[in-house]
C-alpha cells in the first residue's frame, strides 16, 4: 500500500473498494461514537514494525477512511477523528499500541469490535493495563448538554461500572470516590485528573467511558458490545427530561452523601469538581 508522511505519520489513503458500509453518521442522528482498543504487540513473536504494518494491511479491508500509523507520536492531522489510527499508548510500556476508530454510527463500533478483536489475538495481548474506551456524544448542534451526574447514576444502578475489575492508576470506578474523600485521597483524586476514573467527561455533550478492560478483555467481545450498547441507552436517557427513576436515584445517592460528616461532603464535592463529574455546586 501507498502512503504519504505527515511528520512521523504515515497517512494510507481509505480503501473505496471496502466491501463494508462507512458507518458515517448522517445529519440527522442524534449521535455519533467512538472508542479505543489498548493493547501490546507480542514482541516474542513478531518484529514490532513488521507487525505494525501487517496490521496496518488488515484494517485497510475494513473501514474506507484513511489510516493514519505512527510509531513514536500521536498523530496530529486536522481530520484524525476521521481516520482510523494506530499510534502509541502513552499509558503503556514499550510495545504498546492503541488503535481508534473514526467517528462512526452504533453499528460501525460494533462492526469495529467484531473484527478489531480478532487482529488483536493475532498480533497482540491484553493486560492490566490495557483498556477498551467508548466515546459517545450529541452530533447536532442543538445545544444539548448531557446530565453527566444523571448518566453515573443510571450505569452505577445496573452494576455497569463495577462490571470490570478496577485496573489500579488506569480506571476506578467512579462511585468509589464516596470512599476517597479524605484531604489526603482527595489530592490524589485531582492529581490522576482525566486518567483515574472510569467515566469522564470531555465537555457538555461528550464522555468517555474507561470501565472496560483489563487481562484478556479482547476475547470477550460479545460482553463488550452489550455494554456498549447499554450505555448508548443511558447516554440518550441522560440528554431527555427527568422521570420518576431519575428522580428516585438521585434522591437516594443525595441521601449517602447526605450522610457524610461537612469536612468529607465537601472533600467528595471537590473531587467530584475536580475529576469533571460535575460541579461541586450541586452539593
Amino acid at each position: 500500500m501507498n502512503y504519504t508522511t505527515e511528520g512521523t505519520t504515515r497517512r494510507y489513503k481509505g480503501n473505496h473498494l471496502c466491501s463494508y458500509p462507512t458507518f458515517i453518521p448522517e445529519k440527522n442522528n442524534l449521535c455519533q461514537y467512538g472508542c479505543e482498543f489498548e493493547f501490546y504487540i507480542n514482541s516474542d513473536q513478531y518484529n514490532y514494525a513488521e507487525a505494525i504494518e501487517a496490521l496496518t494491511q488488515d484494517i485497510y479491508n475494513l473501514t474506507h477512511a484513511d489510516i493514519l500509523v505512527d510509531e513514536f507520536s500521536i498523530p496530529s492531522a486536522a481530520d484524525r477523528n476521521r481516520c482510523m489510527q494506530i499510534k502509541p499508548d502513552i499509558s503503556l510500556q514499550d510495545h504498546g499500541v492503541e488503535i481508534s476508530v473514526p467517528i462512526s454510527t452504533k453499528e460501525g463500533i460494533i462492526h469495529f469490535i467484531e473484527t478489531i478483536i480478532p487482529l488483536i489475538d493475532i498480533y497482540g495481548y491484553t493486560n492490566e493495563e490495557t483498556g477498551f474506551h467508548i466515546h459517545i456524544s450529541t452530533l447536532q448542534n442543538d445545544g444539548s448538554h448531557i446530565d453527566f451526574y444523571r448518566f453515573m447514576l443510571l450505569c452505577d444502578n445496573t452494576d455497569l461500572l463495577s462490571s470490570w475489575k478496577p485496573r489500579e492508576g488506569y480506571s476506578q470506578n467512579v462511585m468509589d470516590i464516596l470512599s476517597s474523600n479524605t484531604k489526603q485521597e482527595a489530592r490524589v483524586i485531582k492529581s490522576k485528573k482525566g486518567t483515574i476514573w472510569n467515566l469522564e467527561r470531555i465537555d457538555t455533550h461528550h464522555i468517555e467511558i474507561k470501565s472496560i478492560g483489563g487481562i484478556n478483555y479482547h476475547q470477550e467481545p460479545i460482553r463488550i458490545i452489550n455494554e456498549f450498547e447499554a450505555y448508548a441507552v443511558y447516554f440518550v436517557e441522560a440528554l431527555g427530561d427527568t422521570t420518576k427513576e431519575h428522580k428516585e436515584l438521585l434522591l437516594k445517592h443525595k441521601k449517602i452523601v447526605d450522610a457524610l460528616s461537612i469536612e468529607r461532603k465537601a472533600n467528595f464535592a471537590s473531587a467530584l469538581g475536580e475529576a469533571g463529574i460535575l460541579n461541586s455546586k450541586n452539593f
